[in-house]
């Protein structure tokens, strides 16, 4: 009986030997499998804190760059809105002389104050265009912007010359008669003055020769552009 309770022990201690061998082999494996994991999490952060300090110096380069791309788009759009308001007002300013410029060559329609003048023909006489050509430069001295007879545009070109003593023809084509409507538009009280000087004005030297003449001031005329083609067959520009 000793000797069969001496093997049983023996086999005890034996088991008792494997499972604390094998307690320390898994405590071991354990720890090992611990310590790697803890070393894969230390690592991996580190490697998370370097790859977002590259990134977020990466992001601040790109920002400061659109930073300047931004600034020095906005100083070009300055720029740009500059000239364009410099080019805007230069614009202006050659429309302007150019509205000009062409209403005193008679290329424009045009209204203001200033008088109406009717010559009628009476049975014993008629208007000549030396009196319509006098009457036209009376009305120049006086200021007069703009003329017309008849509804045609009188400009610095116009010639008014007598057909056969018979009808009177302005700007080689345009035929007139009487009675004849010459529409001026300046001061209105200026221009009637002058043509009304006693003796020497265009009313009295024409109302001697028997001829209709009346002269109305207006606060409203209107004068149309001059149409025909304006042509230089002489005159050409000096470079």
């Amino acid at each position: 009986m000793k000797i069969k309770f001496s093997k049983d022990k023996n086999k005890r201690s034996i088991a008792i030997m494997a499972a604390l061998v094998t307690v320390l082999l898994v405590s071991t494996i354990i720890i090992q499998f611990k310590s790697v994991d803890q070393y894969k999490k230390s690592d991996l952060e580190s490697l998370r804190e370097d790859e977002l300090k590259t990134q977020i110096a990466s992001y601040k380069s790109k920002y400061e760059e659109t930073q300047q791309q931004y600034q020095e788009n906005q100083n070009k759009i300055a720029d740009y809105d500059t000239t364009s308001k410099e080019n805007k007002q230069t614009s202006n300013l050659v429309d302007d002389e150019l509205e000009q410029t062409e209403a005193l060559l008679g290329l424009t329609n045009v209204k203001g104050e200033g008088v109406v003048i009717t010559l009628t023909d009476s049975e014993d006489d008629h208007f000549t265009s030396e009196n319509i050509r006098y009457l036209v430069n009376e009305l120049k001295y006086a200021g007069a912007e703009a003329i017309s007879i008849n509804g045609y545009r009188v400009i610095n070109l116009s010639d008014i010359v007598t057909i056969n003593n018979s009808f009177i023809v302005m700007n080689g084509k345009v035929r007139l008669n009487s009675p004849y409507e010459i529409k001026a538009i300046g001061d209105r009280k200026y221009l009637t003055s002058t043509l009304n000087m006693k003796n020497s004005g265009f009313v009295d030297l024409m109302k001697s020769s028997n001829l209709g003449v009346t002269v109305k001031e207006s606060d409203n005329i209107t004068i149309n552009k001059y149409t025909d083609e304006i042509k230089n067959e002489y005159m050409k520009e000096v470079k």
